[in-house]
């Protein structure tokens, strides 16, 4: 998973993208009542009534006022799409209906509407309202909408006296206009949906990298505090026994070696709090033949490894869960860890006969944060009771550039 890269424009994008478009929807918006003004101040009062002319305008004022609350509703998606936002659609279909019709029936009579101006009025009544529709409606619906509203207007225009003619062109306009709108708001709402679902995705994995960061601390905690408190119980038992058969310089000794392990695991989780801790894989072998003995299980090594420090830390954590596993798990006799190279791999075994051959092993979360590291270095673990009856834990790593030495047994 990519880090979050917080501060930079990886964040501030998409606030940046979904405030451009909302400017850019709400200034097409407001372009009716502009080009209306422009409009009034440049028709002679004597070629269009004034009273006319700001009946129209107002209707036009009127229709943006409630196009610009429909487009607002959709952006905001305060209401959910299975209200449909009923209330403001139909609002905003009754006035552009309005606003479609008047131009058009206002041809005729004492102070007539231009037939080329009543056309635009008409046709830009339908093309306002076919953008913030399709931000606030579903796509198939507001296409029956619009057809429904043009076909409405067209018949009520035509029983005022409009011509044929003059609803043709109104038709052009509103179809060739409604469709450029349309496009454009629909393009610039499915644009704000991706913007949403980025910043819904960014927010998700941020959580997942938390989650994560929790689950890797948890797995260095249990690898860490594992084997140290197991090796402090099984020593302060034997402290007990030495106590109680008189042999008080031997206890002493052992919970002195107590009082290091405890003090050793609190340097330990202090390093994995800071996240510097590092695993020497030699360290961890010699480790667990001394703990493993000390428990009266006779530990035997086999190969030495001069390995990369990635590759050494996932082999030392397989073998201080190994060895803890033998310890909490097992009444081990003897215990084999045996590190060898096959062709380009190099493979950890640890193998113990402790593991009672009618019980089921069971996978702990030791194990499977174990998995866990070695599938980041490309790795495979395997667990399990052999033909022998003896249990197995077998941990395969990419050998690169590893140099293998081989030494007698120990």
């Amino acid at each position: 998973m990519p880090p979050v890269r917080q501060g930079t424009d990886y964040h501030r994008g998409p606030e940046r993208i979904e405030l451009y478009t909302h400017l850019s929807l709400y200034l097409l918006a407001l372009l009716e009542p502009t080009l209306l003004v422009i409009w009034l101040v440049s028709t002679p009062a004597a070629d269009t009534g004034r009273r006319l002319a700001v009946t129209v305008a107002a209707l036009g004022l009127l229709q943006t006022v409630t196009c610009v609350e429909l487009l607002r509703a959709g952006l905001a998606r305060r209401v959910s799409h299975g209200s449909r936002h009923w209330s403001r659609v139909v609002c905003a279909a009754a006035v552009s209906l309005v606003a479609m019709v008047v131009p058009l029936g206002l041809t005729t009579g004492a102070a007539p509407l231009d037939a080329d101006t009543a056309e635009v009025l008409a046709g830009g009544a339908l093309t306002f309202l076919a953008g913030p529709l399709v931000v606030a409606w579903p796509l198939r619906e507001s296409l029956a909408l619009l057809s429904g509203l043009a076909v409405c207007g067209a018949f009520l225009a035509g029983t005022l006296g409009a011509s044929g003619a003059l609803l043709g062109g109104a038709g052009a306009v509103g179809v060739i206009g409604g469709a450029a709108f349309f496009c454009t708001y629909w393009f610039s709402d499915w644009t704000l949906g991706v913007v949403r679902e980025l910043r819904r995705n960014r927010h998700v994995q941020a959580q997942l990298a938390v989650a994560e960061e929790r689950l890797r601390f948890a797995r260095d905690l249990h690898d860490v505090l594992g084997r140290n408190l197991t090796v402090i119980a099984l020593k302060s038992e034997l402290a007990v026994e030495l106590n109680q058969q008189g042999h008080t310089e031997a206890a002493a000794a052992q919970m002195a070696e107590v009082q290091r392990i405890a003090q050793e695991s609190q340097d330990d989780v202090r390093a994995v709090v800071q996240g510097y801790r590092t695993v020497d894989l030699l360290t961890e072998i010699e480790g667990a033949r001394s703990v493993l003995r000390a428990a009266g299980v006779d530990c035997r090594i086999e190969g030495r490894t001069e390995l990369g420090s990635e590759l050494q830390s996932a082999l030392a954590w397989a073998v201080r869960e190994g060895t803890t596993n033998v310890l909490r798990h097992s009444e081990a006799r003897w215990c084999a860890i045996t590190l060898a190279t096959q062709g380009e791999t190099l493979v950890l075994t640890i193998e113990n006969d402790g593991v009672d051959r009618d019980s089921t092993p069971k996978r702990g979360g030791g194990l499977v944060g174990l998995a866990e590291r070695l599938a980041a270095e490309g790795g495979s673990m395997e667990a399990g009771l052999n033909g022998e009856g003896r249990f197995v834990l077998c941990v395969r790593l990419p050998a690169g550039a590893s140099r293998t030495r081989e030494e007698a047994p120990s």
